[in-house]
């Protein structure tokens, strides 16, 4: 009967070190999942829209500008994104502590809309919207629902399939300045 109880507490030793062994990767690879986690740099950014709100003679600029903070020097990657469903190429910037981007865009008649901020890397960071409002007077009334491109690129007018952004005015433009 001696001999049951030291197997028994031989095998019940063996299954507690084969359970041990095989507990042991997972934490590892939870505590190195963790650890990559706490290895990215911290992120966040705010969009403010200048002017917020425009009543007066168009077309009329926005500059909307973008404020990006890290907690280490890292590279961003990140784009624009429109309240006509729009967004800008991904573009990637280094940044040190804080960094500033602007984008412009000229609009051409009555409207209201907003603009956004999106980093993709190092984590994934949407700022709250930047809400505008043109209402023009007198001449320039009326768009033509996009005329230009991110960036200064060239767009033919009309050429927007996506509508214009919560109104009728139309948007023009878009002008990176890093």
């Amino acid at each position: 009967m001696n001999g049951f109880k030291g197997l028994s507490a031989l095998a019940g030793s063996l299954l507690a070190a084969l359970l041990l062994v095989q507990a042991a990767p997972a934490a590892a690879s939870a505590e190195s999942a963790a650890g990559s986690a706490a290895a990215r740099p911290k992120v966040a950014v705010t969009v403010k829209a200048t002017p917020a709100k425009h009543a007066g003679e168009c077309p009329v600029n926005v500059t909307f500008t973008a404020k990006i903070k890290v907690d280490r020097p890292t590279k961003v990657a990140y784009r624009w994104l429109r309240g006509d469903g729009s967004k800008s190429p991904v573009k990637v910037v280094s940044v040190k502590k804080t960094k500033t981007l602007k984008d412009r865009a000229t609009f051409k008649g009555t409207l209201k809309g907003w603009q956004s901020f999106e980093i993709l890397e190092p984590r994934h960071v949407v700022a709250k919207k930047a809400r505008f409002a043109v209402s023009c007077t007198a001449a320039g009334d009326g768009g033509d629902n996009g005329n230009g491109g991110d960036n200064g690129e060239a767009v033919p007018p009309g050429d927007s399939s996506a509508p214009a952004p919560e109104g009728s005015g139309g948007q023009q433009g878009g002008q990176g300045t890093e």
